[in-house]
């Protein structure tokens, strides 16, 4: 059995994450590795995928790999759906170049609420992403964005432009953090369902 910490990213979904590898059955998989205030082991499977397994600091790697190994054929069937799933065509809302000028809009229109609080308008990127919708260098004054966000609606991507923004207050998901974001976009939580349904192409 292989175990490996691949990377560490900074993005919606994926803050504060291990990404690591096991061995299930003879096929390599790649889980998202988050230690929380939980007395359980918690595992959850995403429509795109992406096994998310969160735990208690006090619980041992080893006890973790064999909870796993434990709900390997569980993980490789949901794995299975979900790749079939995945290989239906999107629906496509905006082209590649609608995405970009939609997104610089909506910075431009949530700015003046940050910049209030004190924070100068930032570096705006946009890249292809396979794990997060967007991601906040706090540190270097730069929000990116996914070309992906093409795929959802714009009440999703209102959200993720509204999220990267409140990085620069809070670079971290804490409560403070959605505290913050609720005051910019009270109805965050729908949108972040929303998002949710839709796969990372």
């Amino acid at each position: 059995m292989s175990i490996a910490i691949v990377r560490q990213n900074h993005c919606i979904g994926l803050n504060k994450t291990m990404i690591k590898e096991i061995n299930l059955n003879g096929t390599i998989v790649s889980y998202s590795m988050q230690y929380k205030n939980v007395k359980n082991i918690n595992l959850r499977v995403k429509p795109d995928g992406t096994i998310y397994i969160s735990a208690n600091k006090g619980v041992p790697q080893k006890v973790i790999e064999e909870f796993m190994i434990s709900k390997a054929d569980f993980i490789l069937n949901t794995l299975e759906k979900c790749k079939n799933r995945y290989s239906k065509p999107p629906k496509q809302f905006f082209s590649e170049k609608e995405i970009c000028s939609i997104v610089l809009k909506l910075c431009e229109k949530i700015y003046p609420y940050f910049e209030k609080l004190g924070v100068e308008y930032p570096m705006i990127k946009f890249r292809r992403m396979t794990s997060c919708w967007g991601s906040c260098r706090p540190s270097k004054g730069v929000l990116t964005f996914n070309i992906a966000l093409m795929y959802v609606p714009i009440e999703c991507i209102e959200y993720v432009v509204a999220h990267e923004f409140t990085h620069f207050l809070q670079p971290n998901h804490s409560d403070r953090f959605y505290e913050e974001l609720a005051k910019v976009m009270p109805d965050w939580k729908s949108r972040r369902q929303m998002l949710k349904e839709t796969l990372i192409r």
